[in-house]
């Protein structure tokens, strides 16, 4: 139920599934965007590529969505390529929790930084970073 959202913005079952994997395992960033705002949509993945630590760090992968083509970034492994059935308009991005719930929705360019912040004031994130605390004391 959580991914409907997100299933009616990008539906097909494929899709569906491919986010469903994800659930309680990672936070997931979906860029998308049509052909118009395909450059956009590069920025947006660029910015937060270029923070591959910290995405490691916070469980987050990328779906980079541009009109029916999805690459997958997790940080571990090379990108792939998805394909799916998709009516995209316009550009836009969105944060899904760890438990499947839309976080963060934005229709424009937005710093790492944005993200990050957000997920640090999560409950979740909070007892990751305590269980961290205790694993290094």
């Amino acid at each position: 139920m959580k991914y409907l959202i997100i299933v009616c913005l990008i539906s097909n079952v494929m899709w569906s599934q491919k986010l469903d994997s994800h659930l309680w395992n990672d936070r997931v960033i979906i860029i998308s965007a049509d052909e118009t705002n395909s450059k956009l949509a590069e920025s947006q993945f660029n910015v937060l590529q270029a923070e591959r630590d910290k995405l490691k760090d916070r469980k987050i992968v990328i779906y980079k969505c541009i009109r029916d083509n999805c690459i997958f970034y997790n940080g571990k492994e090379d990108s792939k390529t998805i394909k799916i059935n998709a009516s995209i308009k316009g550009f836009e991005t969105i944060l899904i929790g760890l438990d499947g719930g839309q976080k963060f929705k934005s229709k424009k360019l937005e710093k790492p930084s944005t993200f990050f912040n957000l997920i640090e004031t999560m409950p979740m994130r909070q007892e990751e970073l305590k269980n961290q605390k205790k694993r290094n004391d």
